[in-house]
């Protein structure tokens, strides 16, 4: 009896262990600033994601893949999340949202000899777009590509349309804005020929997303939404978010 109350004492201290050891698989993108595939810690966004996973127990395991692939892994199975993601009605059939990690602001970055402007997306019809499979740039913007009223070239590698763009065989790329000025930083160092329009097109959150109609990962999602709570509560998504825009993010670190 003795033996058997010791071995039930030391199940249920390993248990918080082995909870702990409970890896999430995440799925995502090379998008610097948010998430960057060769840092070590995988960029700002995903020092954030693993914080808060790592608050609810949780070590998180993220892999790069093409993000229409990201998707169909999900969907699969294969993955426990993707991020980041805007929560489109289109990926509401597959998957089910976190709370919102920061704000993402899509603009159109043109040439600066180009003498553009716009107030209606029907006002793009006559540009040549450079896009990125995978990629969703806002319900307008999507609607009248699915309707063919855009001169659309899609390309499946993130830093084709600036090449593209530089050479001016496209004249717009829509990009988020943290990520297109971090991406031309890279491409073309010094000084840029490349600027953005300051009407965005699109403004929402970027969110995690987890498999839909699954138990397990509702139950992630749950615990992952209420630490990030915490996070918010204490100012630390604020702060992230000013560390995007300012240029930054590599220098952002939750405080624990």
């Amino acid at each position: 009896m003795l033996l058997r109350w010791l071995l039930l004492g030391m199940l249920l201290a390993l248990a918080p262990l082995a909870q702990a050891e409970r890896v999430v698989r995440i799925g995502t993108g090379d998008w610097v600033p948010y998430v960057d595939q060769h840092r070590a810690d995988a960029g700002a966004l995903a020092r954030l994601v693993k914080a808060v996973f790592a608050a609810a127990g949780h070590r998180v395991e993220f892999v790069f893949y093409p993000w229409d692939r990201n998707v169909l892994m999900l969907q699969q199975g294969a993955l426990d999340a993707i991020m980041p993601y805007s929560c489109s009605p289109m990926r509401l059939d597959y998957g089910v949202c976190s709370e919102p990690l920061v704000r993402g602001e899509v603009v159109l970055f043109h040439r600066k000899d180009l003498v553009f402007d716009w107030a209606r997306v029907e006002d793009l019809k006559n540009y040549r777009i450079g896009t990125t499979l995978g990629y969703s740039y806002g319900p307008q913007f999507d609607a009248a590509l699915q309707k063919g009223m855009l001169r659309i070239e899609q390309n499946s590698k993130e830093d084709t349309a600036f090449r593209l763009l530089e050479l001016k065989r496209i004249d717009l790329h829509p990009q988020d804005r943290a990520v297109g000025y971090s991406m031309l930083r890279r491409l073309f160092p010094g000084e840029q020929g490349i600027t953005h329009h300051p009407r965005y097109l699109n403004t929402e959150p970027l969110r995690l997303l987890f498999r839909k109609s699954d138990p397990e990962a509702e139950e992630l999602l749950s615990r992952f939404n209420e630490e990030l709570a915490r996070f918010a509560q204490r100012g630390e998504l604020k702060r992230l978010q000013e560390a995007l825009y300012s240029g930054d993010a590599d220098n952002w670190r939750p405080r624990l």
